[in-house]
């Protein structure tokens, strides 16, 4: 017996469109995300929604661990005007984390707001209702690109039992975003949002606003380590559309390759107090390009980044002398 065969009776799929041709994909980078409930969750893109015929699209939706059944969905009340103008959830991964007895899901997109979720009841009963939205932190002109909330969130519990939400923002903050009380400087390009999870008065969990990063220029979600949140100003364009193009998409014309490298500036990598945001470390021009959907990776004190022509940086504490 071949390794395929050996293989092909524990493959699962499933299936949250009827056929290829629907959308309703799931492409966050962090990719799904599996809680200790035995839940594995995915945030879906624009499509079809037609939960009694299949058709999962803007929603976040749970699924057995052991055999993919799908068993639970969240859609936002506005589903059909964020499918409209191409601002679903899909571009953020959910983050899965317990709190005070909950288990909490927490999702983003590019429309600028977060869902709390109880990730064993996503949406309540009429699978609409989340604990918990954000008044809107980005994306005040309602574009698909650029603005918003992309990559995903990161969590991270401290030593007291806190757990605060990271939470990277693409252009401006929101004219309705919450304020912030700790405050690191302006930030007209993107930011770094941090919230503390606490319990609300009606007694069930919200996110509070903790601190605000200065300027990040399209930063990629963070990771969190030791009090050190490590975050990536990535300095590319991520504009997808331009004038001049032949190819439209839901009313846009396509921007080409080539225009997606110009405008670029090179990434920095960020190290922020985790309690904070105060930047302990900047890496200043040491990236001399950008950084196009690679993200960051932590292993043995080093930080690695890979930049758009494919070097691969490590940075690390230097030994004292």
């Amino acid at each position: 017996m071949s390794i395929d065969d050996r293989l092909r009776p524990v493959i699962r799929n499933l299936l949250i469109a009827k056929t290829r041709d629907q959308g309703s994909g799931a492409w966050g980078r962090g990719g799904p995300v599996i809680g200790r409930n035995q839940r594995i969750y995915i945030a879906t893109g624009d499509g079809e929604y037609d939960p009694l015929g299949g058709e999962f699209s803007n929603s976040v939706i749970a699924a057995s661990l052991k055999d993919l059944a799908i068993t639970d969905y969240f859609t936002p009340h506005n589903s059909s005007y964020i499918n409209k103008y191409d601002l679903d959830i899909s571009c953020t991964h959910p983050a899965w984390f317990a709190y005070k007895g909950y288990n909490l899901l927490a999702v983003g997109g590019k429309e600028g707001f977060i869902y709390l979720m109880d990730a064993d009841a996503l949406g309540n009963k009429d699978h609409r209702t989340p604990l918990f939205t954000t008044p809107q932190l980005g994306n005040d002109e309602g574009t698909f690109e650029a603005k918003g909330i992309w990559g995903g969130l990161s969590t991270w519990t401290d030593e007291e039992g806190e757990t605060w939400t990271y939470v990277p923002i693409w252009g401006p903050v929101s004219k309705h975003a919450p304020k912030f009380p700790g405050n690191n400087g302006p930030n007209p390009n993107g930011c770094i949002m941090a919230f503390k999870v606490t319990m609300g008065d009606s007694g069930s969990p919200v996110l509070q606003p903790a601190w605000i990063s200065g300027d990040f220029s399209v930063p990629e979600p963070t990771i969190i380590a030791n009090g050190i949140v490590f975050a990536l100003s990535t300095g590319e364009n991520p504009h997808q559309t331009h004038g001049g193009a032949d190819i439209i998409y839901k009313g846009q014309p396509l921007l080409n390759i080539t225009e997606r490298g110009q405008n670029t500036t090179h990434a920095v990598l960020y190290a922020l107090d985790a309690r904070t945001g105060k930047v302990l470390y900047q890496s200043g021009s040491s990236m001399p390009t950008w950084v196009h959907f690679s993200g960051l990776a932590l292993a043995d004190g080093r930080v690695y980044a890979v930049d758009h022509e494919s070097r691969v940086f490590c940075f690390g504490l230097a030994k004292k002398e």
